[in-house]
């Protein structure tokens, strides 16, 4: 299966940008590439001219929303004032206040993370009764990327990605953790090796889907199941490489906008305009995506101003969502 969408001449950007580009090339909008390695574009239909950075960031969005979302403490602070359940947790300017707290949170299932990055960098999952080690190893490494970490509750289940646009949900996902399938007969580093052959996958957000890595990140995730890349899994095993779901870092996105219970799709608009966002990405974990929201089942874990697009145009499997022209309409193009 060829990669795709693959403009000829447009391959350098990002898969998201390129599904900007290939539907407002569709629309006989002009496109320009004011600046390539920002994915920085300009757009012009007639007299109406529109920026476009990064195929999600627009007019649309104050900075101060772009700010507010872009920093989890202050995301989970208007979403909390706004009545929306997010998970209980404590943040830190300093690694040391941080590590004091391994007794408080060490019974518990945590995600440690930065505070101001994207991607799902940086992020760990510490276990119930995590050693010191491991945790200080998260700490150490969520600091790594911000001056400031959360660390709070895990809530058990999938991650689901709402995308907003508007007053609209218009797709929602599975993000399924970077994962491979045991047969019986291949190592686990064979396995990613085989997995990575998929065309669909390749490095930098050029395709629909990125590689799976095998970094100490990964290294250490196995370790925790007593496993390591040498390791053969079981026939039909299911073996995680990464704690975090994003896509980015060579997970695989499985649509379910058709049946996700409205009430989530509710709870994520609502989320999207607590911190005032036209174009965002709302993550939301639950174990009953298709019921009626408990909120002991279910919790926003925060707001995305950098949206990827192409998680919801070429999903691992599932129905394909057309989100390109979504946000064309949302900018006012015809």
């Amino acid at each position: 299966m060829e990669p795709k969408p693959l403009l000829p001449g447009w391959e350098d950007l990002e898969i998201s940008t390129q599904i900007i580009i290939r539907d407002a090339k569709n629309r006989g909008i002009t496109v320009e590439v004011i600046d390539r390695k920002e994915n920085f574009l300009r757009l012009k239909q007639g007299n109406h001219i529109e920026f476009v950075k990064e195929a999600s960031k627009t007019r649309l969005d104050s900075l101060m929303t772009y700010l507010v979302m872009e920093n989890k403490i202050a995301s989970k602070l208007v979403l909390s004032e706004n009545g929306v359940r997010v998970p209980v947790g404590r943040d830190y300017a300093n690694r040391e206040d941080a590590l004091k707290d391994y007794s408080f949170f060490q019974k518990r299932k945590k995600v440690i993370k930065p505070v101001t990055t994207n991607f799902g960098i940086g992020i760990g999952i510490s276990s119930p009764n995590d050693t010191l080690e491991n945790f200080t190893y998260f700490v150490k490494e969520a600091f790594s990327f911000s001056s400031s970490i959360i660390i709070e509750e895990f809530i058990e289940g999938p991650e689901y990605r709402f995308l907003v646009l508007g007053d609209e949900v218009v797709a929602v996902c599975n993000r399924v953790p970077a994962n491979v399938i045991g047969d019986g007969v291949h190592t686990i580093a064979e396995l990613i090796s085989e997995k990575n052959k998929d065309p669909r996958r390749g490095e930098g957000h050029i395709t629909a889907l990125e590689k799976i890595q095998m970094s100490e990140t990964e290294r250490l995730v196995l370790s925790g199941y007593g496993y390591d890349f040498t390791t053969i899994p079981k026939l039909g095993e299911q073996v995680f490489l990464r704690k975090n779901s994003n896509i980015s870092t060579g997970g695989d996105s499985i649509d379910v906008t058709d049946i996700v219970h409205p009430e989530f799709k509710t709870i994520a608009l609502h989320a999207a305009k607590a911190a005032s966002a036209k174009i965002c990405g709302i993550d939301i974990i639950s174990s009953a995506i298709t019921e009626t929201p408990n909120p002991e089942h279910y919790a926003v874990l925060e707001i995305n101003f950098n949206p990827v697009l192409y998680i919801h145009e070429f999903p691992y499997s599932g129905t394909a969502r057309n989100v390109g022209d979504k946000i064309l309409d949302l900018l006012g193009f015809t």
